[in-house]
């Protein structure tokens, strides 16, 4: 076979000794060579190409055999130099070896080179092939040490010499306890001898073994593991040592237990689950329930209770075998449980409850007492051999228990596992039953929300036809009063016309408030005003036996908010403070300037971190326990008796808060009161109640206005009052002659009044038509009714207002000098 050509790198400056060199080398090799004279010249060439060996000349007049050598090393490369000179000294010689040169050789003896060059070739080899030996040993060690299973070896006794990192993981022996162990110390006694002895059979006849055994960890926690092991042998076919590789199996096993006992239940969960769904009675289910658990376990007497609200517990079945005599406890239960669907006692300190506030299952196989097993004045069941009980489960919370009393033989761990993994399925089921029934009665309270919401629709509907009519009665109330003489016969007539109709006024507010649809304008306020301007009418509210106190801070900052809704806020948060105190107490009103952090956020849900104005109503009542703090502000929910309250006070307060993109804060505990604290928005603005201190604005305009209103009496009203005061009116009660009207007059009018609801066309969107043809148009909605689709979104605009219904012609007049008066 032809041999691959020598590759040669002649390190020299003379091209002469180089010929005399390759001319020995061709001499017993086919070669190819390249030949260089300098650091660089060596350098490209060896980094570009494998070469077999390097000949250098010793002496060179920029570049010597010893730079040769450093340079090889600097390049990290395992390729033979030789270094060639005419004459080298025996300390030169020396110097040239430990630089770490394979060999050198004379000039005048290049006979030596061929047979060095054959030599320097089989130790690299050699050296190579070390190597990837060595690295075939380290990626299998590796292999070994990061191996997801356990491996162990042993010699031929049996005895420990090796453990990877998986099986100190797994069995809790480090490796230096491991070692010189045998692998016995993981016996748990689970394991006959008998498997054992096979074993060694097996192995020590060069077989290999596939089995499983339930080992104990270090820690005494026993754990099933499935291993093979099978004899090492030498070149010579004799065993050395035994290597055993261990996987752990627990959680396979115990899904195949849990399928097991899954199987052997589900018949019984499938039955009580029929028997809900035919029957809708939850009692029925659990006695389905614990008839199958008696009948399972081979028990005397069984019964099933859920924990309830305050403590208790509600026996919902019991079942018993001939063992328990008729006529006796369980006869006694289960009549008052057919009659009424349950039996409720407490919980004591005795064995019956102990595994629910344990939150584990209890088994005893010791004769005791089970004193009160079912009812306060029942004696007790006497002396029981046996009892197993374990709790109802849903998540980590406990709802209830099963429990199993006087088997024969006593109860096993295989019983008390298949009892938990019945009571998991069972708590579960009885929660879905429970829950259902729950469902249905929320379905009831929704119809019944449903009711109320239409209720509510049809009181601002009737609001609404109202305060049109009103509109027009107050309104021209109001003008015949201002134009009769004092000493007019009718005028006190007319006033009592007004006094009525600003009474019947005051009533359509309110149905509008409980419906929900009042029309709001945000303002800038002074809540510490405000609270002064309603303390009088707020200790109106409450009784003599409660004293309101209020401490206001200075300086307090600004909320942008509307008025009438922070003034509902605080008259609610009163009166729920009120009914509290029955007995009497101190009612405070706090204002602060505060500043809630990411913190504050981070624990109360809602909360968004920034500059409030903190509003506190806090009462020394009787408190709330968390679960009623947990539902105060839910509609609908409240702890008064029937027909002493709506549910509504603090949703109210809370959908306002909400709407004023605020917070709203309760803390509270049984006995020592409550305090709600609201957080409004702190913005920069003057109070609005400052502003009304200067100058009213002067009524009277010359103005061109365009008033659609589709009621003819208020249409009349309006027209009426706006001419007579300057105005130039165009009115009209249709929207589509009112666009036709302004697009002959776009220029000369310069304000829109109009109402918000009416037949054809809403005002929103006749005065986003218009508007689309004059930019700077204000616009003056009118309404006594309306809804968040009806309220348009540029209601904070400059340029527009709105009127509420029913209206005084000054109030009216104010409005519209009010928008115009902005005109520049």
């Amino acid at each position: 076979m032809e041999l691959p050509p020598l590759r040669v790198v002649i390190v020299d400056d003379s091209s002469l000794d180089a010929e005399l060199i390759l001319r020995e080398l061709n001499r017993s090799f086919a070669t190819e060579f390249v030949r260089v004279d300098t650091p660089s010249g060596m350098s490209s060439v060896i980094e570009a190409e494998p070469w077999d060996v390097i000949v250098s000349d010793y002496f060179m007049p920029q570049f010597s055999g010893l730079d040769a050598i450093a340079l090889l090393k600097k390049l990290n490369k395992d390729i033979p130099i030789i270094i060639v000179s005419g004459k080298l000294g025996e300390d030169s010689a020396v110097e040239t070896m430990r630089a770490g040169a394979s060999d050198y050789i004379l000039k005048d003896n290049l006979a030596r080179l061929v047979p060095a060059i054959h030599r320097e070739l089989n130790e690299l080899s050699v050296r190579r092939q070390k190597r990837r030996a060595e690295e075939e040993l380290r990626k299998l060690y590796h292999a070994v040490e990061q191996s997801p299973v356990s491996i162990v070896i042993t010699d031929r006794e049996g005895t420990i010499e090796y453990v990877n990192p998986k099986f100190s993981k797994l069995t809790g022996y480090d490796s230096h306890e491991a070692i010189g162990q045998n692998p016995r110390i993981l016996k748990s006694g689970e394991t006959p001898a008998e498997e054992y002895q096979r074993l060694w059979q097996s192995i020590k006849a060069g077989h290999e073994w596939h089995g499983e055994f339930l080992n104990k960890k270090k820690n005494g926690q026993l754990f099933w593991e499935r291993a093979s092991i099978s004899a090492i042998k030498d070149e010579t076919g004799t065993i050395t040592h035994f290597v055993g590789i261990k996987e752990d199996i627990t959680e396979q096993r115990r899904t195949k237990e849990a399928e097991l006992r899954s199987w052997k239940l589900s018949e019984a969960m499938a039955s009580a689950s029929l028997c809900f769904l035919e029957t809708e009675n939850i009692s029925k289910m659990a006695q389905i329930l614990v008839d199958r658990c008696v009948e399972i376990t081979n028990a005397s007497f069984g019964f099933l209770y859920e924990l309830v609200f305050g403590g208790d517990a509600r026996i919902l079945a019991v079942s018993s075998t001939a063992a328990v005599p008729a006529g006796g406890l369980c006869a006694q239960v289960k009549g008052h449980i057919e009659r009424e669907g349950f039996f409720l006692v407490t919980p004591s300190d005795g064995l019956l409850f102990e595994p629910v506030k344990a939150g584990t299952t209890v088994l005893t196989n010791n004769p005791t007492t089970l004193d009160h097993l079912i009812c306060r004045d029942s004696g007790n069941l006497g002396q029981i051999n046996s009892f197993l009980g374990t709790p109802l489960k849903v998540g980590s919370r406990v709802v209830g228990m099963i429990g199993l009393t006087d088997r024969p033989d006593g109860f096993t761990d295989m019983e008390r596992r298949e009892i938990e993994a019945f009571a998991q399925t069972a708590a579960l089921a009885l929660h879905s039953a429970r829950a259902e029934i729950e469902h249905k009665k929320a379905m009831d309270q929704l119809r019944q929300a449903q009711k109320m919401e239409a209720i509510g629709q049809l009181a601002g509907g009737i609001a609404h036809d109202f305060n049109n009519l009103l509109t027009v009665i107050n309104g021209y109330s109001t003008l015949l009063i201002h134009e009769m003489p004092n000493d007019s016969p009718f005028k006190v007539e007319v006033e009592h016309i007004l006094q009525a109709g600003e009474r019947a006024a005051d009533l359509t507010h309110q149905l509008l408030a409980f419906s929900r649809r009042q029309i709001l304008e945000p303002k800038y306020i002074d809540i510490n005003l405000l609270v002064k301007n309603v303390e009088k009418m707020l200790k109106r509210l409450i009784r003599e036996n409660i004293i309101l106190t209020t401490r206001l801070a200075e300086q307090l900052g600004t909320v942008k908010a509307d008025p009438g809704q922070v003034e509902q806020i605080i008259m609610n948060l009163v009166v729920n403070a009120r009914d509290a105190m029955e007995e009497g107490g101190i009612l405070t009103i706090e204002t602060a300037n505060v500043e809630l952090d990411g913190a504050f956020a981070l624990n109360n849900p809602g909360a968004v971190p920034g500059r409030y104005i903190m509003l506190t109503v806090t009462d020394t009542g009787i408190g709330m326990s968390e679960e009623v703090r947990r539902k105060v502000f839910e509609p609908f929910f409240t702890t008064k008796a029937q027909g002493k309250g709506t549910g509504l006070g603090l949703a109210t307060v809370y959908g306002i808060v909400k709407q004023s993109d605020g917070y709203i804060q309760v803390l509270s505990q049984p006995g020592k009161g409550s305090s709600f604290r609201v957080f409004l928005p702190r913005v920069q603005g003057k109070s609005e109640g400052d502003i009304l201190l200067d100058d009213a604005p002067e009524m009277l305009g010359s103005e061109s206005v365009l008033v659609v209103e589709d009621e003819e009496g208020v249409l009349n009203l309006v027209v009426h009052t706006l001419s007579a005061r300057g105005y130039r009116v165009f009115s009209t009660a249709s929207p589509v002659e009112a666009m036709e009207i302004f697009s002959r007059n776009r220029e000369r009018i310069c304000l829109l009044v109009t109402d918000v609801i009416m037949p054809g066309m809403s005002g929103p969107l006749l005065a986003e038509n218009l508007r689309g043809q004059r930019e700077d148009l204000k616009i003056l909605f009118m309404s006594g009714y309306t809804d968040d689709t009806a309220i348009p979104s540029e209601a904070s605009d400059e340029r527009t207002s709105f009127i509420m219904k029913p209206f005084t012609p000054d109030a009216l007049a104010g409005k519209v000098r009010e928008l115009l008066g902005t005109v520049s």
